[in-house]
């Protein structure tokens, strides 16, 4: 079994690498578009959550997080490819659900939330190369007796709206007839929420976010995650417009520079191997076998096509 997960996991990461490397040749005619309007305006504009912890959340009036961190550091590499000494970072809040209608209409330049890929996502958006994997589970109030996916059968249980977990929930409900009553909301604070009521027995998200939820909670103890997968671990990348590989390349070289420098290691370690603000958490997620594998297959990809990047 565990040998069948990573080989789920590296083809998912191939895959994406593949993404990155076909597409910028393809289409050169397109090439630069949204670049030339960052070169012109002296502004990029970026995507933010404000509840999606530990990855894009609000701390001290601003946005933070893991893939805010990230997006800081493509923006620096931007900044320095097109020779913009003051670039002006705009941040629109976004929501899972809204950041794909942002980032197909051009409102955002990047979105800097954790984007689960599917292929049906991925007819909509572009991916960069992931910076995390992560398994779909749920979460249950430890006085609930509900405590696997047979055990769930026939009972409504909650997800956020516009995540993979509800086309995943759609295809458990078809293929393993569970008569789940899927039930969305908007955001993942009101959706734990309902957990915390007893509203509703279950809520499915990603293994990190459930954490996470927990975490900042106050009766982290009162709750608890499902040993239980609704899926292997699924790639995060950041989303970019689907029709400008050229920028699509830019942010991919800087991703592939973030994942393979030496102060990567540092950047996991901040956001979940160590206490975080606003509650000096520590999630205690180690690097999965699955990043792992991408940051050394990412570091082979572009040590044999040095010659290509700028």
């Amino acid at each position: 079994m565990r040998c069948k997960s990573i080989c789920y996991q590296l083809i998912s990461l191939l895959m994406l690498i593949g993404f990155s490397t076909t597409a910028c040749y393809a289409h050169g005619a397109h090439s630069k578009k949204t670049l030339e309007r960052i070169a012109e305006t002296k502004t990029i504009t970026l995507g933010y959550q404000d509840d999606a912890f530990p990855f894009s959340y609000i701390e001290s009036q601003k946005p933070a997080g893991y893939t805010i961190d990230i997006c800081n550091k493509i923006v620096d590499d931007i900044k320095a490819k097109l020779k913009i000494k003051d670039l002006n970072v705009r941040w629109i809040k976004s929501s899972t659900a809204s950041q794909f209608v942002l980032i197909k209409n051009h409102a955002t330049d990047m979105m800097c939330i954790p984007a689960f890929y599917s292929e049906l996502r991925h007819q909509q958006a572009e991916f960069t190369l992931p910076f995390f994997f992560s398994s779909t589970r749920f979460i249950t109030r430890k006085n609930n007796s509900t405590n696997t996916i047979k055990e769930l059968a026939g009972h409504s249980v909650l997800v956020k709206s516009g995540t993979i977990y509800v086309e995943q929930l759609h295809q458990l409900n078809k293929t393993n007839d569970l008569n789940l009553n899927i039930e969305l909301d908007n955001s993942n604070n009101a959706a734990f929420h309902s957990i915390q009521t007893g509203e509703l027995p279950a809520l499915i998200s990603s293994y990190v976010l459930l954490k996470g939820m927990i975490a900042l909670s106050p009766d982290p103890e009162d709750f608890e995650i499902s040993n239980e997968v609704f899926s292997q671990p699924i790639p995060a990348g950041l989303l970019l417009p689907l029709d400008d590989p050229e920028f699509k390349r830019v942010v991919d070289d800087s991703m592939s520079k973030i994942l393979t420098s030496k102060d990567f290691a540092k950047l996991y370690q901040k956001w979940f191997m160590s206490p975080i603000p606003p509650k000096a958490i520590n999630l205690n997620i180690p690097m999965s076998t699955a990043l792992k594998a991408l940051i050394a297959t990412t570091s082979n990809h572009a040590n044999e096509n040095e010659k290509f990047i700028e």
